[in-house]
């Protein structure tokens, strides 16, 4: 086996666990935190796509001009949604929730319908609990935001350390490197 190729395996995988492990332990220790960096970052990824589209646009010389004006009026759009995420970072992360609330409720009462009136290669008792639990979490959700976002960073949190400590044992034996 070719050593130089089972050294950069053994470093690809120790870096990519260690980094996993770091990030996880963050997301554990600091959900919050985390939450607010995150949406912080997103803030910035939208103004910088915005200000670049919009850029892009007002110098596209020979570009269809409705291309153009969607683009400018689309772009400042997209670099107003990052200064909302950037003076408010809570703001994105309650939507984001309420989405995901209102998701887990209309997949609820959808397997509760189904329940009821029967639906193909479906069992009526597996899919009314699976409503049921769908939509106390989505009502859960819709009632607490903050704590089921943070619930999720750490539960998110723990399989990254997880998956990190798993990839450590995938790595090559040194003698792997030797011989």
């Amino acid at each position: 086996m070719d050593t130089r190729a089972v050294r950069t395996f053994r470093v690809f995988v120790v870096t990519t666990a260690v980094v996993a492990i770091v990030l996880g332990g963050v997301g554990i220790l600091w959900p919050r935190p985390t939450l607010v960096v995150l949406a912080l970052l997103f803030g910035v990824d939208l103004v910088v796509a915005g200000v670049l589209r919009v850029g892009s646009a007002a110098i596209g010389r020979g570009t269809h001009r409705v291309w153009r004006w969607v683009s400018i009026v689309g772009g400042v759009f997209v670099a107003a949604a990052g200064l909302v995420c950037l003076l408010d970072p809570a703001a994105p992360l309650v939507v984001l929730a309420t989405l995901g609330g209102i998701g887990f409720v209309v997949e609820g009462v959808a397997a509760l319908v189904g329940a009821v009136v029967g639906h193909p290669g479906s069992s009526r008792g597996p899919s009314a609990v699976s409503g049921a639990l769908s939509i106390l979490a989505g009502v859960a959700v819709l009632v607490a935001p903050g704590l089921a976002l943070a619930a999720f960073v750490v539960l998110a949190g723990i399989v990254l350390v997880v998956v990190g400590i798993a990839a450590l044992l995938l790595v090559p034996p040194r003698a792997a490197i030797r011989g």
